[in-house]
This record gives C-alpha cells, structure tokens and sequence, in this order.
C-alpha cells in the first residue's frame, strides 16, 4: 500500500486576497514560475464593474507585453493618440504621442480578462468571498478569516485596494476622491482624451477617455480635503456643465455616476514581511501626478511574484534578501515617477502656476507644459 497519503506537504499554498490587476498579474505569474497551490479570493463577482478611467498607459501596454498578454485585449480597446491639456485659462495644448500611445480597455472587461488568464493557469478563484481578518501563529500571518471559513496558508497576498485594512502602514496618507460616468454618442474625440486642470481641483484634473463603440468615460480626481471635494456631485455636474458641455450635448448617459477612493504616495512603505506581501493600491503604488494605479500594481504583481519564485521557502516564508530586492526594485522603478507627479500636482495647485496658467498652456513656452504632461501620463518619446 501506498504512504502517498501520509507524505508531507510539498507544495507550498498561497493566498491572494483581490483579484483586480495586481493580485491576478502576481496569480498568473507565480502560477507560470512554479507549482505553487494559489488561491485567488474577490468579495465581488466577475465580471464586475470598476471605478476608473480605464487608460492603460504607455507602461501598463509594456507590462502587459512582457506578460505575453497585449495581444489579448487588442481587440477590445479604445486607442488615444493624443491629449487635449486643459489648464486654468481653459486655453489648450494637444500633445500628439510619439506612437506607443494609450489604450484604454474597460475595467469590466480587463480584470476578468486577468483573473480568467490566472485560473487556465491552474489558479483557484473564489468570487464572493469577503476576508474580514488575518489568521496568526508563532511564525506570523499563516491564512486568512472569511466570513465563512478559516483558509490556511504558507503566504498571504494583499491586493485589497486603498487603503488595505490589513496594513500596518503608519505614514500619513494622501487620499484622493473619484468621481465618473459614462455616455454613448458624444461629440467628444473618438481617439483623444481631453485632461482638464481646473483650479478647484487643486492641481488635480478632471478627464475624457474614449473607450470602444463610441463610448467616452469622464470624470475628476480631487484631494479628499479640499473645500470642493465636500459637495462632489454639485461639482463634477458643474465641471461638466463648464468642460464637456457641448461634447455631451444630446449624449446619452449609460448607468449612474459612481465614485472611488484612492491614495497617492511618493514613498515605497510597508510591503510585508516573511508571511505576507502588499502590492498595488494595498501597498499605495499610485501615482500622485495622475492617481493612475494599473501599470504599478501589474508592475509589483509581476515583480512580487517572481521574487517569491526565487526566494520564497515553506519553512522560513519570504526571505529578507527577496523582501529587500521587492523593495529596492519598486523604489528604482516608481519612486522618480512618483516624485514627478508630485511635482506637477504642485505646479499646478500653486499661486504662481495659476497667475502664468494662461502662458504655460497657451503662449510661447507650452512646449515646456507639453512635456511635463508627457512625462507625467508616462510617454517619454511623445512630442508636442
């Protein structure tokens, strides 16, 4: 008779709590480098409806070819090759890409793409599965609690979001309101979005995106305390109203107006330690410039996942060499972008920078503007 049945575990299981682009990129790449037992838990069930302007920059196309994925969603994107920069005397500048351009996928479409690509991987997804706490032991986080079960593990993955109710993370946050829609049949560009730097927005900005079959997502991001985040609805109507006005005229508005919270940072924090890993929004990978997250949290998904192929043990977790190299890798790659966006949310929120509005957007140095708006979406060979 065979002892198979009483033979160790060998395999080790890991746990992955969210399944939008961060958690499904580590899923399928870990599922790729090894034979790892990955469990893949949503509270929602795919496919699902997301909060976002669903652009995948320059960055996001690239990661998505190095995951050998782009070609998947070529059929279904809408295409941006170029930006109408609105700022604060309402005066334009349109930036044409240097062709890598943007593309912009629903998130509808694109986060079950990911999940689905992870699970003919061999990855189990459980939908409607809310986690409501951590399981611990003598070697530290070792499962998760759900509102049903106790799920063990050899590892936890938080891909949970902004801000993660599992993190320790004690650094002050800069929280960010949301808020969008979506209409069929405008008169707004089919292949470029419009970015509109109104100065109530306080360096933020609010957006048109083109998406497929003449769909345009628009929306605005605005720092959570500033004055006018406090009546969002009666401002996002009136920046409409004043911006995209004529485009939606006669537009049909598909579903309700829908918002979101998220958190910028310009500092790689906590990221875990030997049993648990924190990427994309649950680790505050968002860019303060544009409060884009997709390209980080594919970036740190991927990047987190191979470094758990190489460095990661059953018996003594994740080790410090792997903990250490995640976060130098993810300081080297997004920290200087980061610290752009920063800078930009600054100019543009600043005394001075809404006193030359007029000049940086309309006169004879918006080249200049041109290219810190390029540099901030992400496309360094983009010209004006």
């Amino acid at each position: 008779m065979s002892n198979s049945v009483n033979a160790p575990k060998t395999r080790p299981k890991v746990i992955v709590v969210g399944a939008g682009p961060a958690g499904s990129s580590f899923a399928l790449t870990l599922a790729r480098r090894t034979d790892a037992e990955v469990l893949l838990l949503d509270k929602s069930s795919y496919p699902r409806v997301k909060v976002c302007g669903s652009g995948l920059s320059p960055h996001a196309l690239e990661v998505l070819k190095d995951m050998e994925l782009l070609e998947r969603f070529a059929p279904r994107h809408g295409e941006i090759k170029g930006l109408i920069a609105r700022g604060p005397s309402r005066k334009d500048v349109v930036v044409r890409g240097g062709g890598k351009g943007a593309w912009v996928v629903p998130r509808v479409e694109f986060d079950h793409t990911l999940c689905r690509e992870a699970m003919m991987q061999g990855v189990e997804m459980r939908e409607n599965v809310k986690v409501i706490d951590v399981l611990e032991n003598e070697k530290g986080v070792c499962g998760v609690k759900t509102v049903d079960e106790e799920i063990e593990a050899d590892l936890v993955v938080f891909a949970n979001g902004s801000p993660s109710r599992f993190s320790d993370e004690t650094r002050p946050r800069t929280g960010i309101r949301t808020i969008m829609g979506w209409w069929q049949d405008t008169h707004l560009p089919r292949e470029e979005a419009i970015m509109a730097w109104d100065e109530r927005l306080e360096g933020y900005y609010a957006w048109s995106f083109p998406e497929l079959d003449g769909t345009v997502n628009v929306g605005l991001t605005i720092p959570e305390e500033a004055d006018a985040a406090k009546q969002l609805k009666a401002l996002f109507q009136d920046i409409l109203d004043q911006h995209f006005g004529l485009g939606l005229k006669d537009a049909e508005q598909i579903g309700k107006w829908m918002g979101h919270p998220a958190t910028v940072t310009t500092r790689i924090g906590n990221l875990g330690d030997h049993r648990r890993i924190f990427i994309g929004e649950a680790a505050r990978l968002v860019s303060p410039g544009t409060v884009e997250g997709i390209s980080f949290a594919m970036e740190s998904g991927v990047l987190a996942a191979e470094l758990v192929a190489r460095h990661f043990d059953r018996a003594t977790g994740f080790s410090t060499l792997g903990q250490r190299k995640y976060k130098r890798a993810l300081q080297t790659s997004m920290v200087p972008k980061f610290l752009a966006g920063e800078a930009f949310v600054r100019v543009m929120n600043s005394r001075l920078g809404r006193r030359v509005g007029a000049a940086l957007f309309g006169g004879p140095v918006n080249q200049f503007m041109s290219r810190a708006v390029v540099t901030v979406l992400g496309e360094k060979n983009a010209r004006a």
